[in-house]
């Protein structure tokens, strides 16, 4: 069970994860159907029944076993027994949380996590719900990564909303998924409670979300708010009329990248074939794709916590793709896309940075140009009203 070449120290299990564990087992068949997707499984075991039998009898787990899952899914998606590995690692991550008090070993990156949590919800980088019209309940909730990558995007598509949905506000805050995702599940309830209070205050019912993770971490923890993708609306009322035809008469093909969380979301998935169409982005589909799509190796905050088994994933994934050109519609896939060796955008260059087709391959920002993004963002914001923008 053990990674290769590495000694790893073991966490007890506690009762509540003992009988996910025992739950999986009796589910398992031992197909492997799991391991032909999964970049993790084949480096702790020989087969998952075997590793849920060994769990299960030494009531002990390497620390590394659960934060090496990339929390995508893909598991339970092909299993014939519906065994759901992605729920019984998660909730090993939150078992190592409390064994350790919550000072999870170093080399699993919490501190990093930390850091962006706190200034991601901090007044340096965030905003309260602002632009919101009179008697609106819908805002847009752009999310970090795009406004890391692009400030000037975030505005243009906020610009094309407030063009066809009139009195939209915009909020800048953090969802608080990659606090939950490392197992803190106490600061993660501190965080989301954040929005739920500026959602109630500002009577808001509907979000519109570019972010794959934003979609799902509201869609699951607010149960009275309507979480509406922003592809579905620019598919249903239009691209810009700047960028209609545009691809027409560009002799490039891509192949489009399905990220992970919503890849139960098949609407989105037309969506955004609908938006390429329009467009007339020549595209083809990666073999692995919409409900079955793999993960592109940034899941589970797998990154930081082991960095080898994604690194390894956002090249398998990256390869899979028979184009030199990926589009998809997650910055951090562009990302993965591109550490995997091939050149990518997000749906949004297309649409809304003209300057992307020139070269059809995002810029490199560094963490600290990420940052400033963000910090520029926030200001360009700050002092919206519903009348002057």
């Amino acid at each position: 069970m053990q990674l290769k070449g590495e000694s790893m120290k073991k966490i007890d299990i506690n009762s509540e994860s003992l009988q996910k564990i025992q739950l999986e087992k009796e589910k398992c068949i031992g197909c492997k159907l799991c391991m032909k997707g999964c970049p993790m499984l084949h480096e702790f075991c020989e087969s998952p029944d075997n590793l849920l039998d060994q769990l299960s009898r030494e009531k002990k787990v390497d620390y590394k076993l659960p934060y090496s899952c990339l929390l995508c899914g893909y598991c339970t998606v092909v299993c014939p027994k519906d065994v759901d590995l992605k729920e019984m690692f998660y909730s090993l991550r939150e078992n190592i949380v409390l064994e350790t008090k919550g000072k999870l070993p170093k080399d699993l990156g919490a501190t990093s996590v930390k850091f962006h949590q706190k200034n991601s919800f901090s007044r340096m980088f965030s905003t309260d719900i602002i632009g919101l019209g009179e008697n609106s309940d819908i805002v847009f909730f752009p999310g970090c990564s795009i406004m890391a990558y692009s400030p000037e995007i975030v505005d243009k598509t906020y610009k094309y909303l407030k063009d066809k949905i009139p009195g939209i506000g915009i909020y800048l805050k953090c969802c608080g998924k990659p606090t939950f995702s490392i197992g803190y599940t106490e600061e993660f309830d501190h965080y989301y409670g954040i929005l739920k209070a500026a959602f109630k205050k500002n009577g808001i019912k509907r979000v519109v979300t570019t972010c794959q993770n934003c979609f799902n971490t509201i869609k699951n923890n607010s149960s009275d708010i309507e979480v509406i993708p922003l592809w579905e609306i620019i598919s249903e009322i239009g691209v810009p009329e700047e960028v209609k035809g545009k691809g027409k008469g560009i002799d490039l093909v891509f192949s489009i990248h399905d990220p992970c969380p919503t890849r139960h979301e098949s609407k989105t998935h037309d969506s955004i074939r609908n938006i390429l169409n329009e467009i007339g982005i020549g595209y083809n589909e990666m073999k692995f794709n919409r409900e079955n799509t793999l993960c592109c190796g940034s899941g589970g905050m797998v990154s930081l916590t082991n960095n080898t088994i994604a690194l390894t994933q956002k090249k398998r994934r990256a390869n899979e793709s028979k184009e030199e050109y990926i589009v998809t519609y997650c910055e951090e896939c562009v990302g993965s896309m591109k550490k995997g060796g091939k050149k990518a955008v997000h749906i949004l260059d297309l649409l809304f940075n003209e300057d992307i087709y020139n070269s059809f391959n995002q810029e490199e920002i560094n963490t600290m140009k990420r940052w400033f993004n963000r910090y520029k963002g926030k200001m360009k914001f700050k002092n919206v009203r519903k009348d002057n923008i």
